[in-house]
């Protein structure tokens, strides 16, 4: 199990990484060569940022592109989250730590030399201020302007797999206050409440049962799995939103879309007209209406009774959709694995590519 984690581990920093040359094709933006596409923000002044592997970070206001990287001060090429935090500083997670874009100049987040050496795969600031972020086998990070403190990390908590931290693909605040923290070892799902984590992961039949695939050797075992709404459905994470009602979604690596109501978790795949396996990304808009972007298949979007399906066919600029944003009109933004960047008004898709 071990060493087909590892190999797991390695494809997915390889798909994902943030080095533009390990992606398959190169695209123009706007006249400027790009790899992934990630739609991150939407900030006060109505700019959209999105970050990029290798070619630094772009702002649009409405009209035209612009991009920032290494040469205007950003840390590194390599960007992996965008946030904006209650100053209005523009913050990014980089391949070589975190900087802040004020509007003129770029600086360091902290002066600690300890950032600057980190890996940083996701970033959220909390309703009090502090700055929480993952990084590359470091588990996760609180800043709270003075003191620097690291969790799910070096067997802090009893992991998943044998882990020693834990890979925090996403961060959500929800109504509540809890911080939600998905993950891509093995760790599943980690809720904070101000005082203590709690972990949501898979029962043990799903592993005994190869569920999640891991067993190359074993691909059939005898045993079967049963699905159970006391539990959630996948141990890999990659993207969680809160909706209107307060209900947290998953988008899962083999099990599709998972939603927990507080009490139970309930699965949307094959039977309800979705699909399982690699979904990237999930958003809920301004109607309501939740958005699934998918590894393979394009993008879906569910209305609480029926799927809908929108693929290059329709005019997305590629099927393999790694991000979503709605911005302040409307228009839902979908970033790309390599291939470039569609916005949608409702009606007819945009593509921002050459």
């Amino acid at each position: 199990m071990e060493k087909y984690y590892s190999i797991l581990l390695l494809l997915f920093i390889f798909i994902t990484s943030n080095s533009a040359e390990a992606q398959p094709k190169m695209i123009r933006i706007q006249g400027v060569v790009s790899g992934n596409v990630a739609c991150e923000i939407q900030d006060k002044e109505g700019n959209i940022w999105f970050s990029t592997g290798g070619e630094g970070a772009y702002r649009f206001d409405g009209k035209s592109f612009k991009n920032f990287t290494t040469k205007d001060g950003l840390c590194d090429n390599n960007v992996s989250a965008i946030i904006q935090d209650k100053s209005g500083n523009i913050v990014f997670g980089t391949r070589s730590g975190i900087c802040t874009y004020d509007g003129k100049s770029f600086k360091k987040y902290t002066e600690s030399d300890t950032l600057s050496t980190l890996r940083i795969t996701s970033l959220l600031e909390d309703k009090d201020g502090n700055l929480w972020f993952g990084a590359m086998g470091n588990g996760l990070y609180r800043y709270d302007g003075k003191t620097l403190t690291n969790f799910l990390n070096n067997n802090d908590h009893r992991f998943n797999l044998g882990n020693t931290y834990q890979l925090i693909q996403d961060i959500l605040q929800d109504k509540n206050g809890n911080l939600w923290f998905s993950t891509w070892n093995g760790g599943g799902v980690w809720r904070y409440d101000g005082k203590s984590f709690k972990n949501f992961l898979p029962p043990a039949e799903y592993y005994s049962s190869n569920e999640d695939g891991r067993d190359i050797a074993n691909p059939t075992p005898k045993l079967t799995y049963t699905q159970v709404t006391d539990n959630i459905t996948d141990d890999m994470i990659n993207s969680l939103a809160e909706d209107k009602a307060g209900n947290i979604w998953f988008a899962t690596r083999r099990h599709g879309a998972c939603r927990y109501d507080g009490e139970t978790f309930t699965s949307y795949r094959e039977s309800e007209g979705f699909v399982s396996y690699g979904i990237t990304s999930v958003i809920e808009d301004k109607h309501g209406k939740m958005w699934f972007g998918t590894d393979k298949n394009g993008v879906f979007s569910y209305d609480g009774k029926v799927f809908k399906n929108f693929t290059t066919e329709d005019g997305l600029v590629y099927d393999s959709v790694r991000s979503i944003l709605e911005d302040k009109d409307g228009n839902l933004w979908f970033g790309t694995r390599g291939f470039g960047l569609s916005r949608f008004d409702g009606k007819t898709f945009t593509t921002f590519s050459e």
